[in-house]
């Protein structure tokens, strides 16, 4: 419920040229650093626009985030606060949870004497988020429930008598340790995310989480945490309940269109990154990022936008998303050898060029 009171603090609060990073620095106070990760987070929960095309085809607006991390990097405070946060929001653990549990399940009713449908955690999430903790330690046949309720947004049942299609359009934040439980500094990061091509394809943003020891960095967080134990824990930059209206009340009332400054600074990132000219001779360029990609790139801009509470995605939206992008892409689809970006090397776990080695 939105009062006229909160309605006034809200329409100030997003005046203030400072908002998004006002935002993102209220996630997980109790987490220090992480600033492009937050970023991410709090466009995750403004989300994109859904749109339904002419021709009756959905397109989500919803944005998914991976995180991959070494142990003890905070991937479960994150989530915890980002399920407490959102809209709707549900927090799930990968070993105890079904694919039944995630999507939806039939069940014998006895009462009625027949079938009955029961609603998963992405189903009863429906506008809201799911954050699913310890992914790659689900059953993989339990994982492959996701893809749909990820991509086309329903979930279709059809069992026993029953032929039902649920809605969930749901964002999805999840976690996953890598393969050998830490990475590995000597591999390529793609191989040692231990998740199916087709699930990791939709995400729109992977982080990866290095815990490196580094002097400086581990002075501040011993302090963060140690100041945190004393004082117990800073508050939200904005208060948690005017946090949670805002979003609410973005997502409600406002479906910002591209505007043509937007477009062309969308489209120009996308065709130069997929054009760069590329030393090698060979016929298979790498490809550096496919249209998933370039739809991600919208649905963030569109978020970009929403915490504005504006109407319009502006250039500045476009170059945030961008921004956002391109650091995802450096931490994991960087190919050094052959000097450029190569989405494969996230998706199929192998770059272009060693693929043409074979």
């Amino acid at each position: 419920d939105i009062n006229e009171e909160d309605e006034r603090q809200i329409l100030e609060l997003s005046q203030d040229p400072k908002i998004f990073d006002n935002l993102a620095r209220s996630i997980t106070p109790s987490v220090w650093g992480y600033e492009e990760i937050k970023r991410s987070l709090v466009l995750q929960l403004f989300s994109g626009v859904g749109k339904t095309h002419v021709d009756g085809q959905k397109s989500r607006g919803d944005i998914h985030i991976l995180l991959v991390g070494d142990p003890g990097v905070a991937k479960s405070v994150i989530l915890g606060f980002m399920a407490n946060i959102a809209p709707k929001g549900r927090y799930v653990v990968g070993k105890s949870t079904s694919g039944a549990g995630l999507t939806a399940t039939v069940v014998r009713d006895e009462y009625l004497r027949g079938w009955s449908l029961e609603a998963g955690a992405m189903v009863l999430a429906n506008k809201g988020l799911v954050a699913i903790d310890e992914l790659e330690k689900m059953d993989p046949t339990d994982r492959s429930a996701m893809h749909e309720a990820m991509e086309q947004q329903t979930v279709t049942i059809s069992k026993a008598n029953v032929q039902a299609s649920l809605r969930s359009e749901t964002s999805v934040l999840a976690a996953a340790n890598p393969k050998f439980g830490r990475f590995d500094p000597y591999q390529s990061i793609a191989q040692q995310i231990d998740l199916p091509p087709t699930l990791i394809n939709r995400f729109d943003v992977i982080f990866t989480l290095r815990d490196i020891p580094n002097r400086e960095k581990d002075e501040r967080i011993a302090l963060h945490v140690l100041h945190e134990h004393r004082k117990q824990g800073e508050d939200m930059l904005i208060p948690r309940e005017l946090f949670r209206k805002y979003v609410a009340y973005a997502k409600q009332r406002f479906k910002p269109v591209l505007t043509d400054e937007a477009v062309s600074e969308i489209k120009k990132f996308y065709i130069d990154l997929r054009n760069r000219p590329v030393s090698s001779e060979s016929a298979m360029r790498p490809i550096p990022i496919s249209a998933r990609q370039l739809q991600a790139l919208i649905r963030m801009s569109e978020a970009s936008a929403k915490i504005r509470l504006s109407k319009k995605v502006v250039a500045e939206d476009a170059k945030n998303a961008i921004e956002l992008m391109k650091y995802y892409l450096m931490q994991v689809g960087y190919d050094y050898e052959s000097k450029t970006f190569d989405i494969d090397k996230i998706q199929l776990g192998r770059t272009t060029s060693q693929r043409n080695k074979t």
